[in-house]
């Protein structure tokens, strides 16, 4: 296995906001709404680890396409370094994560990525399960965050939005702000497939810095980059 360095580049142009790439030991959190990017982000990141190492890639809204994994220059080589993980439920991803660790020790894993960490949360939650779900959501996170502080394994995961008052919030607001030291806004513009990514929370990296991209069938490329947003 090829050791990594530092930061894990993502092959996106979140790379130039992100000095570089993912920081190999805390949780960075992708989020957006539906259509910002925030898979194809994930599976860039994948192609970039999986030509000399493994990775554990969890979906739970089956939103994985090989057809986009080809087109991103993914081949049924890089597949066979990748665990990717199918998940119905939320009982079941509950599960799936806290076994993680031990996958890593054995596999030898150098990156995780759920997509999305969130999609069966909002879909289990409701009025009498709510403090139950929040903890176990707090769980994940914790058990993420050992895996990345104590194995140097970058974590990947993205995130769903919703408005409140006119303001657009990241699903579980509070539980993922605390446990993720990197956060990434993604937002839709008005051109088509335009998007723009910004730093919203980062160890070293002020808040607002910001680029433009558009997804293209290769990929995503920089289109616009800003110093404030």
């Amino acid at each position: 296995m090829e050791k990594l360095t530092d930061r894990l580049p993502t092959k996106t142009p979140l790379d130039k906001i992100l000095n570089g790439g993912l920081e190999i030991d805390t949780i960075t959190n992708v989020y957006g709404p539906p259509g910002s990017g925030k898979t194809n982000i994930a599976l860039c990141t994948v192609l970039g680890v999986v030509k000399n190492n493994k990775s554990v890639y969890i979906d739970t809204e089956g939103s994985f396409s090989y057809e986009r994994f080809a087109q991103l220059g993914g081949t049924q080589k890089d597949m066979k370094n990748i665990f990717l993980l199918q998940v119905h439920d939320w009982d079941e991803q509950h599960k799936i994560v806290q076994s993680l660790e031990k996958m890593v020790e054995k596999e030898d894993i150098s990156l995780i990525v759920i997509d999305s960490l969130v999609a069966l949360y909002r879909l289990h939650l409701d009025d009498t399960n709510f403090s139950l779900v929040n903890r176990q959501l707090a769980t994940q996170y914790s058990v993420l965050s050992k895996i990345t502080r104590k194995h140097k394994i970058p974590v990947l995961v993205t995130n769903q939005v919703y408005t409140k008052d006119d303001k657009v919030e990241l699903t579980s607001r509070t539980i993922a702000r605390y446990w993720s030291k990197t956060l990434v806004e993604l937002r839709k513009l008005e051109k088509d497939n335009h998007r723009v990514a910004i730093v919203r929370k980062h160890r070293s990296i002020g808040e607002g810095k910001a680029i433009e991209f558009k997804i293209v069938e290769k990929g995503l490329e920089e289109t616009k980059k800003f110093d404030i947003f």
